[in-house]
């Protein structure tokens, strides 16, 4: 038969009682007296006899009172033995006097999932991107046609210009007589005498102007408002004397290293005076 579980524990040295429970079974308490109680395990059907306390350091019976009370109530201490022990591996069903304070466990870290970002959509933009470069061809092309209609415009009001082969170099001077300032040479000394021909002087410069008018030219035209770097000569039709003039001309290109021009039947020789 097994034994029936105590209902008191005792302490062996000074008597001392207190409640027994079943959590307290198979340990090792400390008595106020000093004295160490071991309480008995559970007993299970498989017990062949109950189980005795035993003390294990009995205290000095003198120091202590003979009989104590047995009062429940009687402010009894149990404590477990400060005494050191030696670690026991223990049943993973004992339960310990004093137990562990319990932690929450911890809670699982909520799953995540990849995530991705939303395809960015772009009709918006194209149709915008769109519509500004719609808007941007149709502003050039009204800028273009501007430009061009003040060309012609221009064009238009100083004449249509010269008519025929442009022999020479009879199209640069014509273009030099359309958009330059430009004047006989006398009248242009005339209106600035501070203004300068190429190396010459105005003196120097008037001097060469009369021979070439000597030697057959219509007329000298300088350019510019205040220095011209070439002199333009309006050619007679008598070969002879359009001879004199081109002979000149090479004489003075080559010494500067110029080119030298033939004659091919031009209206106008552009002289290189310069530097």
């Amino acid at each position: 038969m097994p034994s029936a579980q105590p209902t008191r524990i005792v302490c062996p040295s000074c008597k001392r009682s207190g409640p027994y429970r079943p959590e307290l079974a198979g340990k090792r308490l400390k008595c106020k007296c000093g004295g160490t109680i071991e309480v008995p395990a559970a007993s299970t059907a498989e017990d062949d006899e109950p189980l005795h306390i035993e003390p294990v350091r009995p205290a000095a019976a003198a120091s202590m009172p003979a009989e104590q009370p047995e009062n429940p109530d009687d402010g009894y201490d149990i404590r477990e033995d400060d005494i050191p022990k030696r670690p026991v591996e223990r049943p993973a069903d004992v339960v310990s006097y004093r137990t562990a304070t319990s932690e929450a466990p911890e809670e699982p870290a909520p799953q995540t999932y990849p995530t991705f970002a939303r395809p960015k959509t772009y009709g918006r933009n194209v149709e915008a991107e769109q519509s500004q470069l719609v808007k941007l061809v149709i502003l050039l092309v009204v800028i273009v046609g501007i430009i061009a209609g003040s060309i012609f415009g221009i064009k238009m009001l100083k004449g249509s210009g010269p008519t025929g082969p442009q022999l020479g170099e009879d199209q640069d001077i014509e273009a030099k007589l359309s958009d330059e300032y430009h004047k006989e040479i006398h009248a242009w000394f005339q209106e600035d005498s501070s203004r300068i021909m190429g190396p010459w002087t105005q003196s120097q410069a008037l001097s060469q102007a009369d021979r070439w008018q000597q030697d057959g030219a219509k007329q000298v035209i300088a350019f510019g408002s205040r220095m011209s770097m070439v002199a333009v000569i309006e050619l007679p039709d008598d070969p002879a004397k359009r001879k004199a003039l081109f002979d000149w001309q090479a004489q003075w290109h080559r010494d500067h290293f110029q080119k030298v021009w033939g004659d091919v039947g031009q209206k106008y020789l552009m002289i290189r005076v310069g530097f």
